[in-house]
């Protein structure tokens, strides 16, 4: 049940490459926290672009003039255990926005800040109920079919 948001300028990405980055970063993340990448594990994985208006990121006090983004990937404590994981993760996350933003190279790569959110156990809650890490791994290994109790 892992969420991704990103925050970006208003056009900075059109309709079709938001579409395109929001499957892309599925994609990523699952394969980071090395879920199956299913039909229920990406329908449990959510992407909201939170579009800000044109002008109003500020860069060093001033409006910037490149588009900047700001992705903030919540996952369940322990989902991705160690730290050459996570590298891996803001790489690729990285690597995707700069593909759909058509940019590349160190320079660009400043313009992309990657927060990862660990919800402690027993803490992460949906469909009204509390779910802990175990209950997420079980759900997503049935396929969405064993619902723990």
């Amino acid at each position: 049940m892992p969420m991704i948001d990103v925050t970006l300028s208003e056009g900075a990405l059109s309709e079709e490459k938001r579409n395109a980055l929001a499957e892309r970063l599925t994609s990523t993340l699952l394969k980071w926290e090395g879920a199956a990448d299913i039909p229920f594990s990406r329908q449990i994985t959510l992407v909201y672009f939170d579009e800000r208006p044109a002008g109003s990121i500020y860069v060093a006090g001033e409006q910037a003039t490149d588009p900047r983004y700001r992705v903030l990937v919540t996952i369940p404590s322990g989902s991705i255990s160690d730290d050459e994981r996570k590298a891996g993760l803001v790489e690729e996350i990285t690597r995707d926005v700069l593909e759909a933003d058509g940019a590349a190279g160190d320079e660009a790569a400043f313009r992309v800040w990657v927060f990862i959110h660990e919800v402690p156990d027993g803490h992460w809650a949906g469909a009204g109920r509390i779910f802990r890490l175990r209950d997420i791994v079980k759900l997503a290994r049935s396929g969405g079919e064993v619902v723990p109790a």
